[in-house]
């Protein structure tokens, strides 16, 4: 019997991507599966008129947003997809490809990010594996506010997939640096922190040595020197922020 997989996705206000998006994942679901917290944008027309089923429900924060989209999903297998997430042509040829009646119970996918349109490939940012297909019996999310991932039972069978999806982030840098200053805010809320400037100081230098240097940042030009700018403040202002 051919295995059944469900696509699940939460939004809010993505028409400028999502078609996308939803165009390519329906080549490999057999249900899609929308979580809006709220669009005032065409992103539920959109979204009908790819077939999707489409739920509402106010913003939980990340884990428990997708948690609830799983539990929105019939079948067995889930493909948890970003609204700004594409599968490449060669990744659904990949799953479609694959034998789910193995040991196998988690895929990890690796992610190739866009910037404004450029492929960001050096500085850390590629492959970026995220378990993101996975036996929905066995797999949910952990509730963090954000940078939420996918948890299954210990010792459980997971295999990196060859073929990567296309991540359509940010349209331009200064928009992903005033979302890493939201990520920072919502990082101290879901861990507690206390006022910590020593640990601020030295995460900031590691960050920007390790993003520019160490996984070759500089490639990319002033884009890379930019972009590990904006992560070591992500890193200072996760440890300085007071809750």
């Amino acid at each position: 019997m051919e295995t059944k997989i469900s696509v699940s996705i939460i939004c809010l206000n993505e028409a400028g991507i999502i078609g996308d998006c939803l165009q390519q994942a329906a080549r490999v679901a057999d249900e899609i599966v929308i979580v809006d917290s709220g669009s005032t944008d065409k992103t539920l027309e959109i979204a009908e008129n790819h077939g999707a089923k489409i739920f509402h429900q106010d913003w939980l924060g990340y884990g428990k947003q997708k948690n609830f989209a799983l539990k929105q999903c019939s079948n067995e297998w889930v493909l948890s997809l970003d609204a700004d997430e594409v599968l490449t042509d060669e990744l659904i040829e990949e799953i479609k490809g694959l034998n789910f009646d193995s040991e196998v119970v988690g895929y990890r996918v690796a992610r190739k990010l866009f910037v404004g349109g450029r492929f960001i490939r050096w500085g850390g940012y590629y492959p970026d594996y995220l378990l993101r297909l996975f036996r929905n019996s066995l797999g949910d999310f952990n509730e963090l506010a954000v940078h939420e991932s996918v948890q299954l039972p210990a010792h459980a069978k997971v295999r990196d997939l060859k073929k990567p999806l296309d991540h359509f982030s940010y349209d331009s840098l200064e928009q992903m640096d005033a979302a890493f200053k939201k990520f920072a805010k919502l990082s101290t809320k879901k861990r507690n922190r206390f006022l910590n400037p020593f640990r601020a100081v030295f995460n900031f230098f590691y960050t920007f040595f390790y993003k520019y240097l160490l996984r070759f940042g500089f490639l990319h030009g002033v884009t890379g020197l930019r972009l590990a700018w904006i992560h070591a403040k992500y890193s200072f202002c996760k440890y300085i922020y007071r809750i």
